[in-house]
């Protein structure tokens, strides 16, 4: 028994006449006539009562037909699914991003447009930070991962791959009520009777030496009192006035609504945002994923203002 024969005995009992029901199937009438007379011998039972004019379902066939009504429908819908799937439009993306990250207007706006795009594709969101969704991509536990390029070095080339999706400006994150919130802008020498908050290396190694080094070169190092192991730890101490902190985004819209974004005229630091995903990693809905993250990201950029300078 093959689909055909169900698929020619379901048009047959829709229609209740092998006529019309060949016309609709654009198949010779005796060649169906034939291959329903092989069904019935398989089944060793009449599916069909012959009539003068047409035929009429038998007991048999009335219950068949509703058996087979069920399976061509699960039939065609796992057809749907293969497909969708093949072309990306089904399936589950495991995205890693760190809080950091995530606070970039053009990954948030990103993320929500596929998610509106691709409604059957599910976007599983980890929060995690660099090193881990590096280590998690290469272990596959992680479709794609969006960090810094700082977080990158040579050992990961033969594994993985990444496409820019924009910058982020280090910037100085003040409480509302601190003199330098009102300002459009400040320098290093600025900061330097200040307490600083700043991140710690164990966490974010390539970001932390990038940032050291930035600043010693600016010749103005300031006074970090305080080391903090995630990017809410210190925007939480910022907002409670315990000191002015260094973090990197693409907007100076506050994060938190008594904290305020300021440029930093005279250290000029950016870090690259990247895509990064495994190499021969041939899911299509990931590769849609990524074509859409890289269309808002340049859109973003089309209609960027320069954070300073």
């Amino acid at each position: 028994m093959e689909l055909r024969h169900l698929r020619y005995f379901r048009a047959i009992g829709r229609e209740e006449h092998f006529g019309r029901a060949a016309i609709a199937l654009r198949v010779a009438q005796p060649a169906l006539t034939r291959q329903i007379r092989d069904l019935e011998s398989e089944l060793g039972v009449e599916l069909f009562e012959r009539l003068p004019r047409g035929v009429r379902l038998s007991d048999a066939g009335r219950i068949f037909l509703a058996d087979v009504e069920e399976i061509l429908s699960r039939v065609d819908r796992a057809v749907d699914r293969a497909r969708r799937l093949g072309t990306g439009h089904l399936g589950t993306i495991r995205v890693g991003l760190s809080e950091i990250i995530a606070a970039h207007d053009f990954i948030s706006h990103g993320l929500r447009q596929f998610r509106e795009s691709e409604p059957a594709v599910v976007l599983e969101l980890r929060s995690m930070g660099s090193m881990a969704q590096i280590r998690a991509l290469k272990e596959g536990t992680l479709d794609v991962g969006l960090v810094y390029d700082a977080h990158l070095d040579d050992r990961d080339d033969g594994v993985l791959e990444c496409a820019p999706l924009g910058f982020g400006e280090t910037m100085l994150a003040v409480h509302e009520s601190h003199p330098l919130a009102a300002r459009k802008s400040v320098t290093m020498a600025e900061l330097a009777d200040e307490p600083v908050l700043g991140p710690t290396r164990q966490t974010a190694p390539g970001y932390y030496d990038r940032l050291m080094a930035a600043l010693i070169q600016s010749g103005r190092a300031p006074r970090i009192v305080q080391e903090c192991t995630t990017n809410s730890i210190l925007l939480s101490l910022v907002s409670v006035g315990m000191g002015i902190g260094f973090v990197t985004a693409s907007g100076s819209n506050p994060p938190a609504h008594n904290i305020r974004l300021v440029p930093i005229s005279d250290l000029g630091l950016k870090f690259q945002v990247q895509l990064v995903w495994r190499k021969r990693d041939g899911s299509a809905a990931l590769q849609r994923f990524i074509e859409m993250m890289q269309d808002e990201a340049q859109g973003a950029q089309k209609q960027a203002v320069p954070l300073s300078g």
